[in-house]
């Protein structure tokens, strides 16, 4: 594992460059001292070697014939330090005169052969040219050097050359020691190349790996973490590069998080369903709202919602979307809902389409109130239109005269007021209803004794009971708290519901009054009429809505529209439960006055 690491790898190039540099420098010098040496021993044995040459060429005569031999063999025993041989002008030997020989040694080697290395450059120096040459000798077991320089006469003719053969001393063993200190020297080298390596390259890949850590722990989103590196060199300028990475990127990533999680809020909040779909038409991400609008438990799976969009073929819109890059808007029906889907595509900076977003509204509630509404001004509409054209063919007939008859000409004017009252009470009820949604009624609240209240308006309503054959069955108590209110609005919230009561009843049945003192006080309206519909239940309440039975009975549809704002402005609340063909019962809770 070691050698994989950076610290090996530097280690091992420190050693390796020291190894070379070492080896190198060693055998520069090595040689540089073998050369000196031999360019030494070279230049003194060819001026020994022109000495005897002069000293010769002194003592020959004009015949060629030498002179003076007994000095020429002492000068040679003297200085040559080397084994000489003098040729003549043919290369023949004449002198031998070993290294370190007397006088007495000279007869015996005076036939001594020429070396090898001087045989090979006698006519190189017979020619008049100084020669030198090296050789490894088996004799001396050294390095040998051979000079030769030629003999001249007074008239510069060559008459014979001298010879000087001898072994550099002890350069073998120099040499030999030079190299065994070297390789001590490059061991030693390599060791301390090997600690200092390993200390500097750890001392280098310490902050690396500090680095490698941090950035290790920022892939993990921790951009808390730092490297700890206080260095000013290079090293120390990326490590604090590497901290303020951490620190922007930590701050980025918060601010992303914070920004993801404020969509996040905001898509949640939406009321509409929001879906987003990829190019392979996959969903991404989708709000709670629209499992609620599509009728679907949290979460939304995905499965499920492809395979509920492409019921729908609401995929083959996506596609469609994302092919023109227009949106698109299509409504469709789903589960006694009416949808309306809003397709967008998503466009990139580069304007590339990346997917589609969906919106899903449920306009259900809108469909129905707008039909309300329009039912509402037939229903109004009609309302007028009755009245005013039974006062129109009133007055018509009155002016005409066709009507003379003073009981047919009184019956006709209290028709005309019957209708006249028709239409005040509907234009009451209108600006009543107006001036209640919009708050700017006024309440005289006081002490309100409910009891007495319901007796009251159970016998003012009582006569218009008894012309359907209907009994109103009021059942008193005793002790009950008074509430805070105002006395008239609660006088037109019970007749509301007991007119409602007589009108939705058949013939020969009874309505039920009742009062119970629990946390509040609660008073109940139970008829025996038409009953109204587990469909129709949730809207009555809706100033736009008559049920089909109030529709034949008359009436604005205003009347519970009223009533709920009434409840509201008296801080209570009312409950309404009905059976079709069974009956209704209205009960209103009231707080008592504090």
């Amino acid at each position: 594992m070691f050698k994989k690491t950076l610290a090996f790898k530097l280690t091992l190039g420190f050693v390796v460059i020291v190894f070379i540099s070492m080896l190198t420098i060693g055998v520069f010098f090595i040689q540089i001292f073998r050369q000196y040496t031999f360019d030494s021993k070279e230049r003194a044995m060819l001026e020994k070697a022109h000495n005897i040459s002069d000293v010769i060429a002194e003592n020959t005569l004009s015949n060629g014939q030498m002179h003076g031999f007994g000095g020429i063999m002492h000068f040679l025993d003297t200085m040559a330090e080397a084994n000489v041989w003098i040729t003549d002008s043919k290369g023949n030997p004449a002198v031998f005169s070993g290294m370190g020989m007397g006088m007495g040694m000279r007869q015996r080697f005076s036939s001594e052969p020429i070396p090898d290395e001087a045989k090979n450059v006698i006519q190189e120096v017979l020619s008049g040219k100084d020669s030198v040459s090296e050789s490894f000798s088996s004799v001396y077991k050294e390095t040998t050097l051979t000079v030769g320089v030629p003999i001249f006469d007074t008239y510069q003719n060559v008459t014979g050359s001298v010879f000087l053969h001898a072994p550099v001393t002890g350069i073998t063993q120099t040499l030999n020691k030079a190299v065994s200190i070297l390789s001590v020297s490059i061991i030693i080298a390599l060791l301390l190349a090997i600690g200092l390596g390993l200390f500097y390259s750890l001392l280098f890949t310490r902050p690396l790996k500090a680095m490698n850590s941090t950035a290790l722990e920022m892939a993990n989103g921790n951009y808390s973490v730092r490297t700890g590196i206080s260095s000013k060199d290079e090293l120390g300028q990326l490590g604090n590069s590497l901290d303020l990475l951490a620190s922007k990127l930590g701050y980025t990533i918060d601010q992303l998080f914070q920004e993801k999680g404020k969509m996040s809020d905001i898509i949640s909040s939406i009321s509409e369903g929001l879906v987003a779909f990829n190019l392979k038409l996959e969903p991404l991400n989708n709000n709670n709202a629209l499992s609620d609008i599509m009728n679907r438990t949290h979460p939304y799976k995905s499965e499920l919602l492809t395979k509920d969009f492409e019921s729908l073929e609401i995929n083959l819109m996506i596609t469609k979307v994302i092919k023109e890059k227009k949106s698109f808007q299509v409504t469709k029906n789903w589960m006694n809902k009416k949808l309306r889907f809003t397709l967008s595509p998503i466009i990139d900076n580069k304007g590339n389409v990346t997917g589609c977003v969906v919106l899903v509204l449920d306009i259900s509630e809108s469909e129905r109130l707008e039909q309300l509404r329009k039912d509402f001004v037939a229903n109004v509409s009609h309302e007028f239109r009755t009245p005013l054209t039974v006062i129109k063919g009133s007055i018509e007939a009155l002016i005409d005269g066709t009507i003379d008859n003073k009981e047919d000409i009184e019956r006709y004017y209290g028709r005309m007021l019957s209708e006249t009252k028709s239409l005040q009470r509907l234009v009451g009820d209108l600006l009543e209803l107006s001036r209640l949604q919009s708050g700017k009624i006024s309440v005289n609240n006081e002490l309100v004794h409910i009891p007495s209240l319901l007796s009251d308006i159970t016998k003012s309503m009582q006569t218009i009971a008894i012309m359907k054959e209907i009994s109103i069955v009021y059942t008193p108590i005793n002790d009950v708290p008074a509430v805070s209110g105002d006395y008239d609005r609660l006088r037109q919230l019970f007749v509301i519901f007991i007119d409602n009561a007589i009108k939705y009843s058949p013939q020969k049945t009874e309505i039920h009054i009742r009062a119970a003192v629990k946390s509040t006080l609660e008073i109940s309206i139970e008829d025996h009429g038409y009953g109204i519909s587990e469909e129709e239940l949730p809207y009555v309440w809706d100033r736009f809505y008559k049920t089909d039975k109030s529709r034949e009975g008359g009436g604005t549809g205003l009347g519970l529209a009223i009533a709920k704002h009434l409840i509201k402005l008296h801080k209570g609340s009312v409950i309404i439960k009905s059976s079709l063909g069974k009956g209704t019962t209205v009960t209103v809770s009231l707080p008592f006055a504090k």
